[in-house]
């Protein structure tokens, strides 16, 4: 497996696969993706194979100092492969380099698998989001710290 950096010739699978990763009323929209590729302080990694893409992760720094993970998708057929876990120390690394001392991201609080993948990689809940996503569902806010000598999330 190899990470790279997003292309614009990548968009059309890449959305795919976020409509296969997530209910409808979850996933991004073409124009929502586009927005989250193509805007400031936007940060797309790639893991592929030799023939495909396997999964991505998309962030971007949202003010000063702080990133945020805006979706983190896998093939199903590659998920429990460590794909997932690369990805996040990946872009974590770039909002490093960018001088981010903390992330944030939200998940579904009936999103079981992604909250303990997220704790496992050090994400703590911040607090509850009600109501975030449609149809009623609650999201919970996490968040890291990258430098440890900040102190402080976001």
């Amino acid at each position: 497996m190899k990470l790279r950096e997003y292309v614009p010739t990548d968009f059309e699978f890449l959305w795919e696969l976020d409509q296969e990763c997530f209910p409808p009323e979850i996933a991004y929209s073409r124009k929502e993706l586009a927005y989250y590729l193509h805007g400031p302080g936007a940060i797309a990694v790639l893991a592929t194979d030799d023939s495909r893409i396997l999964g991505f992760i998309l962030g971007h720094e949202y003010r000063r100092n702080a990133g945020h993970i805006i979706t983190l998708d896998v093939l199903p057929s590659a998920r429990a492969q460590g794909i997932g876990s690369r990805l996040m120390r990946a872009v974590e690394d770039r909002f490093r380099m960018r001088s981010c001392r903390s992330l944030l991201l939200e998940v579904a609080v009936n999103n079981f698998v992604a909250i303990q993948f997220y704790k496992k990689h050090g994400y703590a809940l911040l607090k509850t989001l009600p109501r975030y996503y449609p149809g009623g569902v609650d999201a919970l806010l996490m968040g890291k710290p990258l430098d440890s000598s900040s102190g402080t999330l976001g």
